[in-house]
């Protein structure tokens, strides 16, 4: 089955088959919004498909432009022109610290707008949220099992093998995790960060969230715009309304208070969202919203309820140029 959806990927993005579609996906003048989460180095070893490397980051932004206007996030919301070019916005997530050594050195080079959405607790505390914080302990070298029945996973096996099928295991885990309720989560957190404690790791760039220093050097460019992500990353759908607007202003007012800029656009954590939170981002101050909903922007949609396409470090050329259509 493998074999067979590589095949058809393959064929899907032959540049006949690839312009019929193309033509298809942009009728009607759609906004491509790219979400990203951080970047790493290229020799990197880190299986995590959070961590896109550097350079295919860079290959992707010049294809990218070859076919597309890259425009700031306040820009799009505009409706183009019926005769202009394609737009793409591309969008970060969570607040890493590949975002300055990595990123922002790109952005000024290449004059590349970018919207940056951050989760401000783990920039306050300078301590990683779980979900990072099982994703670094568990790089391990030697393959490493652990019993994640808590999760309802049993025991597993992670590292025996590099790359997108042990990243997947890892994934699932995740995921599992995330269904938890929040203080389950947060003990099988510890447990498995303590289980992985000794073991041999390799050089590579955690996941560790942005300085203040940082936030403040990516607010300063021109071609960065700042949006919240919230303070402490919750699942926002799954606690009290008022406790989601006050996670959501304290991330606004650190962000301002940091940055000397206003933070008019907002990502939901792991795209959980409903009717309700959407309706209280005005009374914020916000002007848009991005969800982690597969497909293309088009300006009849909700400003609040913005659709994006991810892109991840085990995207091949194929991969990446399909998901560009949604």
């Amino acid at each position: 089955m493998k074999v067979f959806k590589t095949l058809a990927k393959r064929a899907l993005a032959a540049p006949l088959p690839y312009a019929a579609l193309r033509a298809r996906a942009w009728r009607g003048a759609p906004v491509t919004l790219l979400t990203y989460h951080t970047l790493g180095a290229d020799d990197e070893d880190f299986d995590a498909w959070t961590v896109l490397k550097r350079g295919d980051f860079e290959r992707q932004v010049a294809l990218l432009r070859r076919d597309y206007d890259v425009v700031a996030l306040g820009d799009a919301l505009t409706p183009a022109a019926s005769d202009a070019r394609p737009r793409a916005v591309l969008t970060f997530d969570d607040g890493h610290s590949g975002w300055a050594e990595h990123l922002l050195p790109i952005v000024e080079r290449e004059a590349l707008p970018v919207t940056l959405y951050v989760a401000t607790g783990h920039v306050q505390g300078a301590t990683a949220y779980w979900f990072d914080a099982v994703v670094n302990a568990l790089q391990t070298v030697e393959p490493l099992t652990l019993d994640t029945g808590a999760a309802g996973l049993g025991r597993i096996t992670l590292n025996r093998e590099r790359g997108e099928a042990n990243w997947l295991r890892l994934s699932a885990l995740l995921e599992a995790m995330k269904a938890l309720n929040a203080p389950v989560r947060e003990a099988l957190a510890k447990k498995l960060v303590t289980a992985a404690a000794g073991q041999r790791q390799p050089r590579f760039q955690r996941l560790m969230p942005l300085s203040v220093e940082q936030v403040r050097a990516l607010g300063a460019s021109r071609w960065v715009t700042l949006g919240s992500h919230s303070h402490g990353h919750e699942l926002l759908d799954e606690i009290a309304l008022d406790a989601a607007r006050d996670s959501i202003a304290r991330s606004i007012a650190l962000l301002q208070e940091w940055t000397g800029r206003r933070i008019e656009h907002f990502a939901y954590p792991n795209g959980n969202h409903s009717a309700a939170l959407a309706a209280m981002l005005p009374g914020l101050g916000l002007k848009s919203a991005v969800t982690t909903k597969k497909g293309l922007w088009r300006h009849d949609a909700s400003p609040y309820e913005l659709p994006r396409v991810a892109v991840g470090r085990f995207d091949d050329a194929a991969r990446w140029r399909l998901n560009l259509l949604g």
